[in-house]
């Protein structure tokens, strides 16, 4: 799913307002945006192509942040109901941050 730019005009207030919330929230005044604007139209992504994005997360290909954006989702917790319907595995821990994990573990025992 190609993902674009656009540029809204809204009062400063609104904006205040809606990052506010957003941060509240653990979202982004995008994918708040993003979810009005699809209830509104109806618009779902092809299911070939959030099986693709499903996949790549649930592999560890690609972080959450990415995920929920590209599949426009409202928040992690969203996304982490989305394999289970599909019957996909949840999601594996990149081995890169394994690693960092691990490290901070040994460390943290003084070996």
């Amino acid at each position: 799913m190609q993902l674009r730019n656009t540029t809204f005009n809204l009062p400063d207030g609104l904006v205040r307002h809606a990052k506010a919330y957003a941060s509240e929230h653990g979202t982004s005044v995008t994918a708040i945006i993003r979810e009005l604007l699809k209830a509104v139209t109806g618009w779902k992504p092809a299911d070939e192509e959030e099986l693709d994005y499903l996949k790549a997360f649930s592999e560890g290909r690609i972080g959450k942040k990415r995920a929920i954006e590209s599949l426009g989702l409202r928040d992690y917790a969203q996304l982490l109901l989305l394999p289970g319907e599909k019957n996909l595995p949840l999601p594996k821990t990149p081995d890169h941050i394994l690693r960092v994990m691990s490290e901070t573990i040994r460390n943290a025992a003084g070996e």
